[in-house]
């Protein structure tokens, strides 16, 4: 009688579940083998075949970057400095309020 024949697919699914099941044990693979009827030497072969597609598979995350509290947030531009007599150093954002920066320096100039 004929052997039935597996595609790749079904034995890489077969030995995936086989594999995920041993990992979850605490018994060696020889022993996993006897208990499931299986070859250990089939069973190697396959864990290193996938051991390598791990290895070889790439995976990219996003990272947010932040920018420093010192660079202003479009384009990579520096804020506004402004310096009053070597007492004073204020830096204006993107964001500023023309009439706050104008009381703030209206109220600089009296002091």
């Amino acid at each position: 009688m004929a052997k039935a024949k597996h595609t790749l697919k079904q034995k890489r699914t077969f030995w995936r579940t086989h594999i995920t099941s041993w990992e979850k044990t605490d018994i060696s693979q020889a022993e996993y083998c006897r208990r499931n009827g299986l070859s250990s030497r089939s069973f190697g072969y396959w864990k290193k075949r996938q051991d390598s597609v791990k290895v070889n598979s790439v995976s990219f995350v996003p990272v947010p970057l932040a920018l420093p509290m010192d660079v202003g947030t479009k384009a990579g531009r520096a804020p506004l400095c402004i310096v009053l007599d070597d007492r004073y150093r204020i830096e204006v954002g993107d964001d500023f309020s023309p009439l706050t920066l104008q009381g703030l320096l209206h109220a600089l100039e009296r002091m």
